[in-house]
């Protein structure tokens, strides 16, 4: 006789996103404000940012993001670094470190605070 040994099947935890793990965070809301902005690449029409950066979870308070092109940083420079807080549309600054793109957003100047 032999015993056949049962086997049972451990539950295994689906593994998270990374927008999933950046819910909550300053990095999050970052990329949630970026991610469909249009980019302009290579004359293609209709470029999104998410289409040439992907985020990186390193840091919760900024916003690591690796290129798919080192031709995009002057781009994603162009797309997101300027805002208009009047129609809420906020500004970023884009850094090279190491291999990231590490994007942080550009205070409001105090003389646009005080027109409002």
């Amino acid at each position: 006789m032999t015993k056949e040994s049962k086997k049972t099947a451990t539950p295994v935890a689906p593994k998270k996103t990374i927008e999933e793990l950046m819910q909550g965070t300053e990095a999050g809301k970052i990329w949630n404000d970026i991610k469909d902005r249009e980019i302009f690449m290579f004359a293609l029409p209709n470029q999104r940012v998410s289409q040439h950066a992907s985020p990186v979870l390193i840091d919760t308070e900024k916003l690591y993001l690796v290129l798919q092109s080192s031709a995009a940083l002057p781009s994603l420079e162009e797309a997101i670094g300027k805002g208009d807080p009047r129609r809420g549309i906020v500004a970023y600054a884009v850094e090279l470190a190491d291999r990231f793109a590490v994007v942080t957003p550009i205070p409001v100047p105090l003389s646009q605070k005080l027109k409002k």
